[in-house]
C-alpha cells in the first residue's frame, strides 16, 4: 500500500513535466519505480508503457480541442514509430538491455546538448506556417521507427525523440511538436504495451496508482503550455532529457 501511494504522488508530478514537454513520463516513472521502489525493471518498462496512454489521453485531449497538434503529421510518422514499438518489446522481452540503455543514454544527451544550445543562441519565433520537404518526411519516418523502437524497449512513449524529430528535422514550432508528440505517445505505447500484457509483465495495482495520479498532473501541464514561452520549453525539455540521460547511464 505504501507504495502505491508513492507511486500516486510521483505520478502527479511526472504527469505535469510530462505534458508540459510533450513526452509520455516513462524517463522519469522507470527510474522512480526501478531506483526508489525497487521494481524489476522489466515489469517497471510495462507498466510505464500502459500508463503512457493515460498521460497522453489527458494531455492531448486539451490540445486536439484547441486545435495544436499536427495531426498530418502525427498520422505520417505513427505507423513507424508503432511497428518500431512492437519490435521494441520483443527485443527487451528476449535481450539484455544494458548496451541499449547507454547508447540511448548518449543520444539523448546529444539531443539535449544541441536543443538547449540551440534555445540559448537564438530566439525562437513561433508560427503556424511552416513546410516540410519530401526528403525531410522520409528522414523523419526513418527516425520515427527508432523512436518507436526506443519505447518499446525503455518503456517510454518516444516524445524524447519525436519532439527533437519533429522541430529540427521537420522544422515544426516547439509547442506544436509538443502537443503532437502528447498525441502520439499514447498510439505508440499502445503498440508496445500489448506484447508486455500477453506476456504478463504489467502491473495493474501499479497503473491504477500511476494513473489516478497522472490524469490531474497532465491535465495541469496541458494547461500550462500556452503560458510558458517556447525558449523556456526549450530549456526545460533540455533539462529535462540531461536528466533522463544520466539516470540510464548511472
Amino acid at each position: 500500500m505504501y507504495d502505491l501511494i508513492l507511486l500516486f504522488l510521483g505520478a502527479l508530478g511526472i504527469g505535469f513535466v510530462s505534458a508540459i514537454v510533450g513526452i509520455g513520463g516513462g524517463t522519469l516513472m522507470i527510474p522512480f519505480m526501478v531506483l526508489i521502489l525497487n521494481y524489476d525493471v522489466k515489469e517497471a518498462i510495462a507498466t510505464s508503457l500502459v500508463s503512457i496512454i493515460v498521460t497522453s489521453s489527458s494531455a492531448s485531449s486539451i490540445y486536439l480541442r484547441r486545435r495544436d497538434v499536427d495531426l498530418k503529421t502525427a498520422f505520417l510518422l505513427e505507423p513507424s514509430t508503432a511497428a518500431g514499438a512492437i519490435v521494441g518489446a520483443y527485443l527487451t522481452i528476449s535481450l539484455p538491455t544494458r548496451i541499449v540503455e547507454t547508447a540511448f543514454s548518449l543520444l539523448l544527451l546529444y539531443v539535449s546538448i544541441s536543443m538547449l544550445r540551440d534555445a540559448l543562441r537564438r530566439k525562437e519565433i513561433e508560427t503556424g506556417n511552416y513546410k516540410v520537404s519530401r526528403q525531410r518526411r522520409g528522414v523523419g519516418v526513418l527516425i520515427a521507427f527508432l523512436a518507436g523502437l526506443t519505447s518499446g524497449m525503455l518503456g517510454i512513449g518516444g516524445g524524447v525523440l519525436k519532439v527533437p524529430l519533429m522541430t529540427m528535422v521537420l522544422g515544426l514550432p516547439i509547442r506544436t511538436a509538443i502537443a503532437t508528440s502528447s498525441f502520439m505517445v499514447g498510439l505508440t505505447a499502445s503498440a508496445g504495451s500489448l506484447v508486455y500484457l500477453l506476456k504478463g509483465y504489467v502491473n495493474p495495482y501499479a497503473v491504477a496508482s500511476l494513473a489516478l495520479g497522472i490524469i490531474p498532473g497532465a491535465t495541469l501541464g496541458a494547461h500550462m503550455l500556452k503560458k510558458i514561452s517556447p525558449r523556456i520549453l526549450k530549456i526545460i525539455f533540455s533539462v529535462t532529457l540531461m536528466y533522463a540521460s544520466i539516470k540510464l547511464l548511472i
